[in-house]
């Protein structure tokens, strides 16, 4: 890990992180409090991934369940455990899989006790690893009993006890002598009944802290430590280690981490009491083993890092400039920056969408991607504020008034409802006003098919209301714009899902002379893509869960060759470990049923009705239709390995059940000994996501279904890429008179981000 920074004493703070602008300061730190508990789960799956030593205090080695408690006194289990591994347990054999000696323990003196045999004085970061001093401990108390009867033991039997634990013998005498004359203060104390520190007496946190200082070998420092890791309180006990590492992250100003302080009330006011101790555990795995400032290429924690964010925006390099309007989770901006398009700008109204787009686009800074209305702002002053005139603007109006699901929908509830009076469909309006306003160079618009249909009986389709608004900007404005569109199936351009959608390239009538320049990038787009992409190529790689498995963070990838369309597309850049990874649980009898022996690859539930045996058509309970004319066919689908897949949605956020995955180890690998019913399963965010192209890198923040939402609402960034690159080396290569290199014959670009 990169370690470069200024040092104050003990705490090493990168340099661009103290010359942070307060404003970009401020909005990441705010960020990043939202999106805590993921930091947390990136941490504790990068450290299992890497097989690094873990850190002590387990929740189950603190008997006080204080923070974590919920209901019926639960107490919250350990991270380490709690993330999905498809490698395995981390230690066979271990009381916990996270490996803490004194995973198990009834008394917070057995972790006091561990402190002061250490007689270190060393922070907090370092008393996570004091791991001999807890085998210790836990030798004793397993060899002897309670600390009564510990207590009750003259010196040489103690001694006689200690020197069979796995302690060097040449310590003994030490170790002995303290463990004795603490038992002795502790007998002292008026808090507890007994030598024991079970049941501490209810009182302020400073006077636990005072309670624990006073005794034999604890300093304030480790006393702070031990409120919150023995007594589970939740403080946030201050570390040079940790808090350089808060500092790259943003979290604490330099100003904040400098200051002498035994803990940071800050923090305690702005995380949740049952988070604290998972993230400061987490993050002193991470600064003891890796460092203060993650910011290598192959760190997973990099894009939540305030000095990464910062170092990428410090990049001068003179490529041309774009916005994204409409820019949901961020695939259009993604592909047309791996293109070569420097994306500045970006809005979207969605706030999940809106965080998954900064945390992915790190070279903007957060005061240029908006969350809101653009109907409410004025977004070409922002965007001249920002860029001037941009060179590109990209966008997919909201399409959810053109689904044709959406339409049926609609209409059985109301007979009057029109699509051109649905004021989504006229959202594209604001797109052009842009345009007519900033006069880019060049535009891009993508949207659903059903922007060519015939809206209703009225012979007009919303495309045409499109381009007679588009040919109306030469009338007021000082460029018109030459321009074509095609309605594209995706799948043939390398996508492995069926996917059609319009795609609209206009360029400003002072750069090409005629229409049929447009078209020829058209033909282009087409004639150097691989049409044959799978659903088996796509999940190269992924772990393959059983029904209720996943989660945010999946601790690695599975083995073996990986397909072309994962190398060709750079889908496993960056990334080590599987985000977004979770499988629903599918708890319904009925749907188990219908995945486990109803279907059959390729099957919808129309054949589960009608062309199967029959044996299963009472599971089918809705309406399909008859045999000779069928309706809704796919509410219940299951997927072909060897197929692309069909068009991801939004509405996988309801459910999955038309994205039924058969088992692999049955139908692709005939590995009957890895076979398992359970695998039968809707597909996970993750899954979705490599079959619409995002790399494994890009992160969805928000709650389980917006992933899918954000994810079936996007553009593929591997179309936008290819429509990037063509514009690239379409347009002048100058720019405000900066010179840009045209670049021939590119490869798949990989993203900075």
């Amino acid at each position: 890990m990169s370690n470069q920074g200024v040092s104050c004493g003990s705490l090493s703070i990168p340099s661009i992180v103290r010359d942070a602008p307060a404003t970009e300061q401020r909005q990441h730190r705010e960020f990043l409090f939202d999106h805590l508990d993921f930091v947390a789960d990136v941490l504790t799956s990068e450290q299992i991934h890497r097989k690094r030593d873990l850190p002590a205090c387990c929740p189950r080695a603190t008997p006080e369940t204080i923070a974590r408690r919920r209901r019926d006194n639960e107490a919250y289990p350990c991270r380490y455990t709690t993330v999905d591994k498809p490698t395995g347990s981390i230690c066979p054999g271990a009381p916990c899989e996270c490996g803490d000696p004194l995973c198990g323990s009834d008394d917070p003196l057995d972790s006091v006790a561990a402190v002061a045999i250490s007689n270190s004085g060393k922070p907090a970061s370092h008393l996570y690893f004091e791991k001999q001093e807890r085998n210790i401990i836990s030798h004793l108390r397993s060899e002897i009993g309670i600390w009564e009867e510990i207590a009750d033991l003259d010196y040489t039997d103690l001694r006689s006890h200690l020197q069979s634990s796995p302690i060097n013998s040449n310590d003994t005498k030490m170790v002995t002598s303290i463990l004795q004359a603490l038992l002795d203060e502790v007998a002292e104390l008026k808090y507890t009944d007994g030598i024991t520190l079970a049941d501490f007496s209810t009182m302020q946190y400073e006077r636990y802290q005072e309670v624990l200082a006073s005794l034999l070998g604890i300093s304030d420092d480790e006393a702070w430590w031990l409120v919150l890791t023995a007594f589970d309180k939740p403080v946030w006990p201050a570390d040079p280690k940790i808090d350089s590492l808060l500092c790259s992250f943003g979290l604490l100003t330099p100003a904040e981490a400098e200051t002498a302080r035994p803990r940071h009330e800050l923090l305690e006011d702005k995380i949740t009491d049952r988070l604290i101790p998972v993230l400061h555990r987490a993050l002193a795995g991470h600064a003891w083993n890796g460092g203060m400032d993650a910011c290598n290429q192959d760190c997973e924690l990099k894009k939540f890092l305030l000095s990464h964010r910062l170092r990428v925006q410090e990049s001068t390099d003179p490529e041309i400039a774009a916005v994204d309007l409409f820019a949901g989770a961020g695939g259009f901006s993604c592909g047309i920056a791996d293109g070569g398009f420097d994306v500045r700008w970006a809005i979207d109204n969605n706030e999940h969408a809106t965080a998954t787009y900064r945390l992915n686009h790190p070279k903007i800074p957060h005061q240029n991607i908006v969350c809101d209305d653009i109907r409410e702002i004025d977004a070409v002053d922002m965007i001249r504020s920002v860029v001037g005139s941009p060179d590109l603007v990209v966008g997919g109006p909201p399409c959810q008034s053109l689904s044709q699901a959406g339409y049926r929908s609609r209409l059985a509830h109301d007979e009057e409802y029109s699509i051109l009076d649905d004021d989504r469909t006229t959202l594209y309006k604001e797109y052009i006003e842009i345009i007519r306003e900033l006069q880019p160079r060049a535009l891009v618009m993508e949207n659903v098919e059903g922007m060519v249909n015939e809206v209703g009986e009225t012979e007009i389709s919303v495309i045409d209301q499109v381009i007679d608004d588009l040919e109306s900007i030469a009338e007021t404005s000082e460029h018109g714009y030459k321009f074509s569109y095609e309605l594209l199936d995706l799948s043939e351009l390398g996508l492995p899902q069926k996917r059609e959608r319009l795609i609209l390239i206009g360029i400003r009538d002072d750069i090409i002379e005629e229409k049929s320049e447009i078209d020829s990038l058209f033909s282009s787009l087409c004639e150097n893509s691989s049409s044959d992409r799978t659903i088996r190529q796509a999940l190269a790689g992924l772990p393959k869960l059983l029904r209720g498995e996943g989660g945010r963070v999946v601790a690695g990838k599975q083995k073996g060759r990986r397909s072309d369309y994962i190398h060709e597309n750079n889908i496993e850049k960056d990334s080590l470990l599987s985000f977004n990874h979770r499988a629903r649980e599918h708890p319904m009898e009925k749907d188990q049923k219908l995945f486990e022996e109803a279907l059959e690859p390729g099957d919808t539930g129309w054949d589960v009705k009608y062309k199967k045996d029959r044996k299963y058509a009472d599971l089918i309970d809705y309406d399909v239709g008859t045999e000779e004319n069928p309706r809704f066919k796919d509410k219940y689908r299951m997927l072909e390995w060897d197929e692309p897949s069909p068009t991801i949605v939004a509405h996988l956020a309801k459910d999955a059940n038309s994205f039924v995955l058969p088992d692999y180890y049955k139908y692709v690998s005939n590995n009957e000994k890895m076979a398992d019913r359970r695998r039968y399963r809707g597909i996970t965010p993750r899954e979705a996501a490599r079959l619409q192209s995002f790399p494994d890198s890009w992160i969805f923040l928000g709650p389980f279904t917006s992933w899918f939402r954000q994810i079936g609402n996007a553009v593929p960034p591997m179309v936008s890429r290819q429509i990037g690159e063509l514009l690239y080396s379409t347009l002048p290569n100058t720019k405000s008179g900066v010179s840009i290199e045209i670049r021939d014959n590119q490869q798949p670009a990989a993203s900075d981000d």
